[in-house]
């Protein structure tokens, strides 16, 4: 999505070849793209004449004689840009939502792939009262008082500091792109709460977003993926990018791994160490390995823990999810109750069942411990994923423990499980050894609960080294 410093170099490019040009036609062909009346869009728009070019925010306003406003927002993919009479015929864009023929014979193209974006007609006095700019907050230049602006702004909210920094009626302006990277400069968390904020936070926040706004703007914005300000030109802020796309990279401070993580579906890339992010554990291992008995020992070391085996058990038991089962795998319900002996069955016997099955459970589990990651970064994470791999969940944190043993059908009996031997055929399609190398740590599981207390120690003590003594106050 374009942010301020994308819309700013439209703003610049456009003052530079539209100014002085007047409206003669105007060419609706999408029109949810109009947002107020679009009858008086298309009849009051002729014969007006560009005066001058503003920005506010994400929006860019076209000032118009007779004292009228044209309000551009370009949302996902929208691009407004100025071809000649020549240019149009050889160009020829392919997604055009709406088109304007000047008094030049040249051509204003808005042009949306993804057809989110907006315009609106108004009369210039009424921006500020009656349209959607009128409840934006204050660009970073203008906020002469960080720590009294954002507190006032932020009072009574119970949102992340990312959700914060996204909010257009705090600070307008920041998208997701220059969020993360305010966030990355700040050094902060992204998932703190905004009423944990100090006055020297607040500072950091508004300059940062200052330095890296200019920056982006210097650079003519960022083009990623698809986005160019105009036909001509591309962005080159993203070369200058630390932490937005860069998941599993190095930070270009300390080296740890850059992570990812989703608040209200949108995509959040920090630094774990720089931002004062505890680090998450992943705990895996083939069946009756011992994970559950490993994972209570963090717990007793005060790590915050949760289990895939735990969430899915939840899932089981909910009417609504059988119901959703039963929908899309009606052969594992029997009397409206899962059958998962048919599940084990169907698992190991049918490729595609499998493929579906684990992909729409995963989905869900994935949801879920995205949630508990996020409720509990001021202390160590660790969750037990059996099935790490085949979910493709790995990456998404900061280590990999793998837990082995090889007592599995000792324990399976010690557990009084009814067949052992069905169970351990359930290791086939586990992914556990051909990922061995992926593993930052490897707890062995075939002596006693002190050993594992020794091994687990062990662990504590080489994350410590690298995160407590520049950070955290472990407990």
């Amino acid at each position: 999505m374009p942010e301020l410093p994308e819309v700013e170099t439209v703003r610049r490019i456009l003052e530079q070849e539209i100014v002085g040009l007047t409206f003669k036609k105007v060419n609706l062909i999408y029109p949810r793209l109009v947002v107020t009346s679009k009858s008086e869009f298309q009849d009051k728009l002729i014969d007006k004449t560009i005066l001058s070019l503003d920005r506010k925010g994400k929006f860019l306003i076209l000032h118009l004689t007779s004292n009228y406003s044209l309000l551009v927002h370009f949302r996902m993919e929208g691009k407004l840009y100025h071809l000649s009479k020549e240019e149009m015929i050889i160009k020829n864009p392919k997604h055009i939502s709406c088109y304007f023929e000047m008094d030049d014979t040249s051509y204003l193209i808005f042009e949306d792939v993804r057809k989110f974006g907006v315009m609106g007609l108004y009369k210039t006095e009424e921006l500020v009262s009656n349209s959607p700019i009128a409840n934006l907050g204050k660009e970073p230049w203008d906020i002469t008082n960080p720590s009294e602006y954002l507190t006032r702004a932020f009072k009574n909210k119970k949102y992340m500091l990312k959700e914060g920094l996204l909010d257009q009626s705090v600070i307008a302006g920041l998208g997701n792109i220059y969020a993360d990277e305010v966030l990355f400069s700040s050094r902060l968390n992204p998932f703190m709460k905004v009423s944990e904020l100090t006055n020297y936070d607040c500072e950091k926040i508004v300059v940062s977003s200052r330095n890296i706004l200019d920056l982006a703007i210097q650079n003519k914005g960022s083009t990623i993926i698809s986005y160019h300000p105009s036909q001509n030109t591309s962005g080159n802020m993203q070369n200058f990018l630390k932490v937005y796309g860069k998941k599993g990279q190095e930070c270009p401070i300390c080296h740890t791994k850059i992570e990812k993580r989703f608040v209200n579906n949108r995509g959040t890339s920090y630094c774990p160490k720089c931002q004062n992010v505890y680090p998450s554990l992943a705990l895996t291992g083939k069946i009756a390995s011992g994970k559950s008995v490993v994972l209570s020992l963090f717990k007793q070391k005060g790590f915050n823990v949760a289990s895939a085996d735990e969430i899915v058990h939840s899932l089981y038991n909910s009417e609504s999810f059988i119901k959703e089962l039963k929908a899309k795998f009606p052969k594992v319900i029997t009397r409206d109750k899962l059958d998962k002996k048919k599940v084990v069955t169907f698992m190991l016997e049918d490729k595609q069942f499998r493929k579906n099955y684990q992909n729409y459970i995963w989905s869900k589990v994935k949801d879920k411990i995205n949630e508990f990651l996020i409720e509990n970064t001021s202390y160590y994470q660790v969750v037990e994923v059996p099935l790490l791999f085949e979910a493709k969940m790995e990456s998404d944190f900061s280590y990999v423990i793998g837990v082995e043993t090889t007592k599995q059908e000792e324990y399976l009996k010690i557990r009084n499980d009814e067949d052992p031997s069905s169970r351990l055929k359930m290791n086939s399609i586990n992914l556990y050894d051909q990922n061995k190398d992926k593993m930052d740590f490897i707890i062995k599981n075939n002596g006693n609960i002190d050993d594992l207390k020794s091994q687990i120690d062990e662990v504590i003590e080489k994350l410590e080294a690298k995160y407590h003594r520049y950070h955290f106050n472990v407990k």
